[in-house]
């Protein structure tokens, strides 16, 4: 059974305001797959949430120079500021047709990278084959995004290659047409300061998709929030992630308990319990989305991003889920679904997520288990 849901909140949720304009796409909405019970009336997909279009950046003008008593005064000339980047569009897309494909496969990887970010290898067509073997239905890529001002520039793509970046996206969605449904994301940093910065980035195509991401061993992450102990560093980055769901500029934070691999023979959740608990209150609170993250299995402390107590912890508050991969190799895209799908299932879920047009699609996770392996036997 597969339907789409509201955005759960705490509270009755307000009106939003449309997003900025982008290419017209076919709506979203909710599909029926086949069962063997009858299958009940799925409510219509919406609008999760919208990022506000931002101010336009300004730019400096020329300054006439001051007027000087004597006569013929040389003029100086004042160099105006360089205008921000120009906005770029990948072409639109349709929509694919709701529910499963003809194979059976239903769910998206909502996450992976290119080599753009210089510590990920294969080409976005080789990631896409594997998402084929693996009973995916499409994939959206989510490449960490350009920073201003030289922010840890050995792990992300330069200004200079965004526009790299949207094009080897669309050639791989044009390569795989009929075969997957490949979407542009990106993987987009918070950093306290920068949000004016990641407000315009938005802006510059129209991705699928936003995931917001707080990478604590950004040099600069460290430099400016580890002045104390190593709890309080922790407390710190589940503050930070609290505030980025509360910025309005994400449709998912990703790995939200990354900061366990800080230290991690000492990481103690009990320790954090109730940090959390504060943090999860204020991102249930924005309808935001939470991811889980596979790839924490190959990481220093080898558990999925969140583990299952605080998983079990997002239930309680109805936030959504949404799962990534986190694919810096071809050969991990969808790797671990089954095992998260059942670590969701353990921790009190019933749908999992993904996103389309930066609208949040839910789907019943027997469903997708079904899917994966139904699709994945179609594809072998």
């Amino acid at each position: 059974m597969v339907k789409t849901t509201k955005t759960p909140t705490p509270t009755k949720p307000a009106a939003v305001k449309p997003p900025a304009p982008k290419p017209a796409a076919a709506p979203v909405v909710a599909v029926k797959a086949a069962a063997a019970v009858a299958p009940a009336k799925p409510a219509p997909a919406v609008p999760v949430k919208d990022t506000p279009a931002p101010a336009p950046a300004k730019t400096a003008t020329a300054v006439p120079a001051a007027k000087k008593p004597a006569a013929a005064a040389t003029p100086v000339e004042v160099v105006a500021a360089p205008p921000p980047p120009p906005v770029k569009r990948v072409p639109a897309q349709p929509l694919p047709p709701p529910g499963p494909t003809k194979s059976g496969a239903l769910f998206y990887d909502s996450h992976m990278h290119t080599p753009l970010c210089k510590h990920a290898w294969g080409e976005p067509e080789e990631y896409a084959q594997q998402a084929v073997k693996a009973g995916l239905k499409g994939i959206i890529f989510t490449c960490h995004c350009p920073m201003p001002n030289g922010f840890w520039p050995t792990v992300r793509m330069s200004e200079s290659e965004f526009d790299t970046y949207l094009a080897i996206v669309q050639r791989a969605a044009d390569a795989f047409k009929g075969k997957l449904d490949i979407r542009l994301g990106i993987e987009s940093e918070y950093f306290p300061g920068c949000e004016e910065y990641i407000t315009s980035l938005h802006q510059r195509a129209d991705f699928h998709y936003v995931l917001g991401a707080v990478h604590w061993q950004a040099k600069e992450y460290l430099n400016k929030f580890e002045t104390g102990t190593i709890e309080n560093f922790r407390r710190t980055y589940f503050d930070h992630l609290a505030k980025s769901a509360e910025s309005g500029l994400y449709d998912c934070l990703a790995h939200p308990d990354l900061v366990k691999n800080y230290h991690p023979d000492s990481w103690c959740f009990a320790i954090v319990k109730n940090t959390v608990s504060t943090a999860l209150d204020r991102i249930a609170a924005t309808g935001v989305a939470m991811e889980l993250n596979t790839s924490g299995l190959n990481k220093s402390y080898s558990e999925m991003n969140p583990g299952l107590e605080m998983l079990r912890m997002m239930a309680d508050r109805k936030i959504p889920v949404v799962l990534g991969s986190d694919s810096h190799k071809p050969v991990r895209v969808g790797e671990h679904f089954v095992t998260a799908l059942n670590h969701l299932t353990e921790a009190g879920y019933e749908n999992v997520s993904h996103f389309l047009n930066r609208q949040r699609i839910d789907l019943k996770i027997s469903d997708v288990l079904a899917s994966l392996k139904k699709a994945a036997d179609h594809n072998a």
